[in-house]
């Protein structure tokens, strides 16, 4: 019996969307009702949303990825097979960044400190002080 490993391969990719789901979904009572989901380069939290908004936005982003890396993978495998793997990978490798990215809100979230959660926006530069 022959099987096609590869095939097989790109739809296993689509078990990430129910695993950050569930991620979700366990932590829901916990997370905060303004939840951070943006973050600069030190990790400091510079943008807010809802629960709901932050799960809307974690999955969409995941299912486009997949939607992207499946088509992907099934045209690099039908036209050039000598180029279907290196797409799988390079597909795995950015679900498993997105994947990364969607646990560690919900983490950080479970974990922030008392006055990130309820800060809306950035502070305001005064530009008089900076002239």
């Amino acid at each position: 019996m022959h099987r096609d490993w590869y095939k097989m391969l790109t739809w296993l990719m689509w078990v990430t969307l129910p695993s950050t789901a569930l991620n979700y979904w366990q932590a829901w009572d916990r997370l905060p009702a303004r939840m951070a989901v943006h973050f600069d380069a030190n990790w400091r939290p510079n943008d807010y949303t809802s629960r709901e908004g932050s799960v809307m936005l974690g999955l969409g982003i995941m299912v486009f990825i997949l939607g992207v890396s499946t088509v992907a993978a099934l045209v690099a495998r039908a036209l050039k097979r000598s180029a279907s793997w290196p797409v799988l990978v390079i597909s795995y490798l950015v679900l498993g960044f997105v994947g990364y990215g969607n646990n560690s809100i919900v983490d950080f979230n479970l974990h922030a400190q008392p006055g990130h959660s309820h800060r809306l926006r950035p502070a305001s530069i005064d530009w008089q002080e900076v002239s």
